[in-house]
């Protein structure tokens, strides 16, 4: 009874650490794949945690494949936030550098009272972030909302 409760048990723990093992190459193969083969990206931020998330992102896409597109588009709280946040200006400014490109949402500024001459000088607008995103998808961008 213990040699067959020893048996399955280790049979278990195998079976187990080998499909974590084996998800995971799949997971760095697919990852791999797509950042070769698509090259378009952009992230919907909404607020500063985010964005920081997002930004990380983009520069680590960027190491992997240089000709990669990508872009942050600012909605919701962030797009005041970045006006005061000195690490907020640093991180964009340093991501500007990496070749990431920032897009705000000019309804958004309007509702939180942000106005263009507020950001950097390299911060885009778009009437609308929502149909903007739906241009950069239609366009093959592939997109992540945060």
């Amino acid at each position: 009874m213990k040699k067959l409760i020893f048996l399955t048990l280790s049979a278990f723990v195998f079976l187990t650490s080998s499909q974590v093992q084996a998800n995971t190459m799949v997971k760095d193969q697919l990852d791999n794949v797509l950042l070769k083969k698509k090259g378009k990206y952009v992230i919907l931020v909404q607020n500063s945690m985010h964005l920081h998330a997002a930004l990380m992102t983009g520069n680590e896409i960027l190491k992997t494949n240089p000709k990669a597109k990508f872009e942050v588009v600012l909605i919701g709280p962030v797009v005041k936030e970045i006006v005061s946040d000195k690490d907020l200006k640093t991180a964009l400014t340093n991501a500007n550098e990496a070749g990431i490109k920032i897009t705000s949402c000019e309804f958004a500024m309007q509702k939180l009272g942000v106005e263009k001459k507020d950001y950097l000088p390299f911060i885009e607008t778009t009437p609308n972030a929502f149909t903007y995103l739906f241009s950069l998808k239609e366009s093959g961008f592939i997109d992540l909302v945060l």
